[in-house]
C-alpha cells in the first residue's frame, strides 16, 4: 500500500495552527448527530411495531450472554454454534439496562455512526482538512450506513467500524494497534475471518519494499486463519459435534429450502444492481484505492449466494464490505486530489449529490414501510400489555411482536403449544389475515386454547387443555 501523502497546503498548515483539534471536534459532534439521528429512527421503527425478528433473537442471545445465550428461534442452541460472535458480550449493559431491544437498536446506531471517525482520520493523513471534512460528511450521508443502523439490530454492527478503524491504524503505520483491532474484529463472525485472512494477505504481498507492513500483514492473516480454524475445529466440536452449520443454506445451490425474497439465479441482475447500489452514491471514488480491494470477500459473500434477502443494499450483510469501501473513499479522494484538487472536489460534491438522491428516492431504510406512521395510543397500549405478561413463560407470538418479547427467554415465534399466544392486528395486518386469525380460530374451536383477552385488535389466548394436538 502507498503512503503517499499530499505536499503541505498553506490554508490547511494555518487551520492546524489555528484551530488545533477543532476538526476533530466537528467530526466527533458529526458521529454524534448522527447516531442520535439513526436511534431516533430506530426507536421509531420499534415503537411502531416495524422492528423485525433478529431484534428480539439478539435480545435473548444477549441477555443470556452468560449462562444461556441462545435464543428461541435458533432452537435453543448456543448462539457460537450458529455464529462465532463472542463480541456479543459487549452488549449485554445495553439490553440489561434498556427496555428490551432498544437498548441494542441505540448501541447499533452509535456503532454504525462512529465509523466516520477513522474514515476521516484516514482522510485527514492524506487531504487538506476542508476536503477531510467533506469526505467525513460523504461517509455520513452514504445510504447503505443508514439501512445497516436502523436495521435490526445484528452482530456485524461492530464490523464497519472495526474494519475501517483497521484501515485507518494500518495507514498510520501503527501496528500493535493494527494487530489489536484485527483480534477484536475476529470476534465479531466467522465470515469476517475468512476476510481478515484475505486482507492480511493483501497487505503482505503489495508490500514487498515495506517489511514493517508486510508482518503486520501477515499477522493479520495468521490472526484470521487461526480464528477459524479454532472456530470449526475446537469450538463448534465442543459445544455440540453434531450440529450442522445452519449458514451453508445461502450457498446450497442443488438443494436449497425457503428463500427469503425469492430465489436469485447466476444470471439475475441483482447481482449488478448490487454494485451499483453499494458504488454509484460514491461515483465510485473507491475504486481509485487499493483498499478497495479489501472489500472483494464481503461483496462475494453476497453474490455467491442465492437467496434474495442478501441483495437487500441496507441489509446487515453489507456491513461486511461498507467500512473497507468507505476506507477506500478517503483513499481515493487523495489520489484524485494528487491528479487534481478540482477533480476531486468535483467528485467529492457528486457524491454528495448522489447520496442525497438514493437517500430521497431509493432509500434503504424504506420509510414507506418501517417509518410509515408516527407512534400512536394503540403502540403505546400494545407495548404496555406485552411489558405486562408474565417474564419467563411458554410464549407464541406473531413475529411483528417478536422483537418486543425478546426479554422472556422462553417467548417464540414458532407455534409448540406454548402457555400463551399474543397477537394484534394492526401490528401486522397482513400476516393477521392470512395467519394469525385462521390460527385464533383453529385453536379456539379444538379447545385448546382460550380468548383471554381481545381488546383494540390485540389477542391474548391461554391453553386450557392439556393435551395440545397441533392444529393442521
Amino acid at each position: 500500500m502507498s503512503d503517499a501523502r499530499l505536499p503541505p497546503h498553506g490554508g490547511t498548515a494555518r487551520l492546524r495552527s489555528v484551530l488545533p483539534g477543532a476538526d476533530w471536534i466537528a467530526v466527533a459532534l458529526l458521529a454524534a448527530l448522527l447516531a442520535a439521528i439513526y436511534a431516533g429512527l430506530g426507536l421509531w421503527r420499534y415503537a411502531i411495531f416495524r422492528a423485525g425478528v433478529d431484534d428480539g433473537i439478539f435480545t435473548q442471545v444477549v441477555s443470556g450472554a452468560f449462562h444461556r445465550f441462545a435464543s428461541t428461534s435458533e432452537y435453543g442452541l448456543n448462539h457460537l454454534l450458529v455464529h462465532f460472535s463472542p463480541i456479543l458480550v459487549l452488549a449485554y449493559p445495553f439490553v440489561r439496562f434498556a427496555h428490551g431491544a432498544s437498548g441494542l437498536i441505540v448501541l447499533q446506531a452509535m456503532l454504525i455512526a462512529a465509523t466516520v471517525l477513522p474514515v476521516y482520520g484516514i482522510a485527514r493523513a492524506r487531504l487538506p482538512i476542508p476536503a477531510a471534512l467533506v469526505v467525513a460528511l460523504v461517509a455520513a450521508v452514504y445510504p447503505p450506513l443508514s439501512g445497516q443502523a436502523i436495521g435490526d439490530f445484528h452482530e456485524l454492527a461492530f464490523a464497519p467500524l472495526l474494519s475501517a478503524s483497521l484501515v485507518w491504524a494500518l495507514d498510520a503505520r501503527r501496528w500493535k494497534i493494527t494487530c489489536a483491532i484485527a483480534l477484536v474484529l475476529a470476534c465479531v463472525k466467522e465470515d469476517v475471518l475468512v476476510g481478515l485472512a484475505f486482507v492480511g494477505v493483501a497487505i503482505a504481498v503489495t508490500s514487498r519494499h515495506d517489511p514493517p507492513r508486510r508482518r503486520c500483514g501477515w499477522a493479520i492473516a495468521a490472526i484470521g486463519v487461526a480464528t477459524f480454524t479454532a472456530y470449526f475445529a475446537v469450538v463448534r466440536p465442543l459445544i455440540n459435534p453434531s450440529a450442522p452449520y445452519w449458514s451453508f443454506h445461502f450457498y446450497q445451490w442443488t438443494a436449497f429450502g425457503p428463500t427469503p425474497n425469492g430465489f436469485v439465479a447466476l444470471n439475475s441482475p441483482l447481482r449488478l444492481r448490487y454494485l451499483l447500489d453499494a458504488l454509484a452514491p460514491l461515483v465510485f471514488i473507491p475504486l481509485f484505492s487499493r483498499f478497495a480491494l479489501f472489500a472483494i470477500p464481503g461483496f462475494l459473500e453476497v453474490m455467491a449466494s442465492h437467496e434474495g434477502i442478501t441483495y437487500v443494499i441496507g441489509a446487515h450483510y453489507g456491513s461486511a464490505w461498507s467500512g473497507y469501501l468507505l476506507a477506500a473513499l478517503a483513499d481515493g479522494a487523495a489520489t484524485l486530489c494528487r491528479r487534481s484538487r478540482a477533480l476531486m472536489w468535483y467528485a467529492l460534491a457528486a457524491a454528495l449529490f448522489m447520496s442525497y438522491r438514493f437517500n430521497v428516492y431509493d432509500s434503504p431504510v424504506q420509510p414507506g414501510y418501517f417509518l410509515d406512521a408516527r407512534p400512536n395510543r394503540h403502540d403505546a397500549r400494545l407495548e404496555r400489555f406485552l411489558r405486562s405478561l408474565p417474564r419467563d413463560a411458554t410464549l407464541y407470538s406473531a413475529q411483528s411482536l417478536f422483537a418486543h418479547l425478546g426479554d422472556d427467554p422462553k417467548a417464540s415465534v414458532t407455534f409448540n403449544c406454548q402457555r400463551y399466544g399474543v397477537f394484534d392486528a394492526r401490528a401486522d395486518a397482513a400476516g393477521w389475515q392470512h395467519v394469525y386469525r385462521p390460527l385464533i380460530r383453529r385453536l379456539t374451536e379444538h379447545r385448546t386454547y382460550r380468548v383471554a383477552v381481545r381488546h383494540d385488535g390485540t389477542v391474548l389466548l391461554v391453553r386450557v387443555a392439556a393435551q395440545c394436538p397441533k392444529p393442521p
